[in-house]
Parts: C-alpha cells; structure tokens; sequence
C-alpha cells in the first residue's frame, strides 16, 4: 500500500506539466496525503493492537481462579473469578505481588481492605480479600483516559459515593474522619502504594475527587512536585512516611505499606 501511494505522489509533477490546471494536482496532492496518513493509522492501530498480546501469562489459581497477563511494556493484567462474576482489570502492579502474598496468608480471610481504586481488583482477585472500592465511578471515567487502561474497555463501575469516600478518607487530615469512613464500609486494613504520592498523577485525582484544589497541596523543587506543609498533613502523605497515623503498621516493602486499624 505505501508502495502505491509512493508511486501515485511521483506523477504529481508529471501531471502538473499537462494540461491538468494546478486546482486537480492539488487536489490529488491532498488525496495522496491523506491516503498515506490513513495508512499510517492503519499501521500504527496494527502495531498498538500487537502489543495487546501478552508475552506470558500465569496462573495464579486460588479461591477466584485468578490469571496473571504480562505485556511488552512491563504493564499486567489479572482476571479472576468471584461470587459477582467474570472480572478483567487492565492495571496489576506486579510489584505488589510480595505484599499481596502477605495480605493472603496474614489477614482474616473475611478483612476488608481501604484503597484506592486502582488495587482493588488486586487485593480482590489475587489477594482474596474485600475492598472499599475496585473501579472508577460513571463520573470520573476521565480518570481513565490517560492511562493505560482503554476507556471504552471499562465495563464495570462503582457509586460515585464509594470513590469519593475514599478520597476523602486518603486526602482529610482528620484521622478521625479517616477511621469513620473504614468503619462506614466494614474496612479495618488500610493500603498505600509508593506511586500513590507526588509527583504521579493518582494524588492529583484523589484530591479531585475528595473536592479539594490539588495545588493547594504540594510545590515545585528541584522541578519536583512534592507535598508542601498543607499535603503532609493529609493521611495520604502520614501513611506513606509512617509518620502520625493512628494505625498500626502491619507489613511494608520497598512499595507499598498495610495498616490495621488499632
């Protein structure tokens, strides 16, 4: 195909020299052009779709049956089985599989877990445990649209209610308010991932969420985002330093943390 259009782009000129007025070689000049976009898209849609594939995949089994997909891209994948039915999520953070594990072999089978929406499916599927929440809310499904995640391959979602809780729950700096929200869903552990700070973009959605101005809780240094004095005194930033909690600190690695209510 680009072979074709190559050839049809070199009569271009020769055309021009007939009696072809130059209104039709411009004419064909745009036909042209946009035939090799076109083509172009094709190529690139052909070559994105190929990275859908997954390199490997594996199967992690357990009370939901669950699949592990890895991608070129490092990225993964979990489908898995529960008494709600099918569920595929395209975000699985493999680094969390040490603290997963953990989760599964430390933790009342019957635990309910406080996160936010990105490792619910995680802790749900891999880990067998219940969460405050596992999807993106009808209202926020921009949140998907810049991510790995295709929005239109979203089929599941949860009350805008629930998604905003959480957010509240990760962004007050009112622990008490924290602990009122856990106790509002039955939750009595509570997970935070490394990524969940400044300068990724999650915070900046928790904030938005929860109604509050992201910018009002962070600054600029050394072209860094970080929390300012406003963010440390958020829950969110207290569970990711371990610092001023209330909780109880259960397990931790180098990416993420568990919390027990006390």
């Amino acid at each position: 195909m680009i072979i074709s259009l190559y050839r049809l782009a070199t009569y271009i000129p020769l055309l021009g020299r007939g009696r072809m007025n130059k209104r039709i070689v411009a004419v064909i000049a745009i036909i042209v052009v946009a035939a090799v976009v076109i083509g172009a898209v094709s190529y690139y849609n052909l070559t994105q779709k190929s990275k859908e594939l997954p390199t490997s995949t594996e199967h992690v089994g357990g009370r939901y049956n669950a699949t592990l997909s890895f991608f070129k891209d490092g990225s993964a994948q979990i489908e898995y089985t529960d008494e709600t039915g099918n569920h595929s999520e395209h975000y699985f953070e493999s680094e969390m599989r040490t603290g997963l594990d953990w989760i599964n072999g430390s933790t009342p089978e019957n635990a309910t877990f406080l996160c936010w929406w990105d490792y619910g499916h995680a802790i749900k599927g891999y880990a067998e445990r219940k969460v405050t929440g596992r999807n993106v809310s009808h209202e926020w499904i921009e949140m998907v649209q810049i991510a790995r995640t295709d929005p239109s391959a979203i089929k599941e979602f949860d009350p805008n209610e629930k998604l905003v809780d959480v957010a509240k729950a990760l962004t007050t700096s009112n622990g008490t308010e924290t602990r009122q929200i856990m106790e509002k869903y039955g939750a009595t552990y509570v997970v935070v991932y490394k990524d969940d700070g400044p300068p990724v973009g999650k915070v900046w959605w928790m904030f938005k969420v929860a109604g509050l101005d992201p910018a009002s809780y962070w600054k600029l240094e050394n072209s860094t985002q970080l929390f300012n004095d406003a963010g440390k005194q958020t829950m969110l930033s207290r569970l990711l330093d371990n610092r001023d909690t209330g909780f109880t600190l259960v397990y931790q690695d180098e990416s993420m943390k568990v919390y027990k209510i006390d």
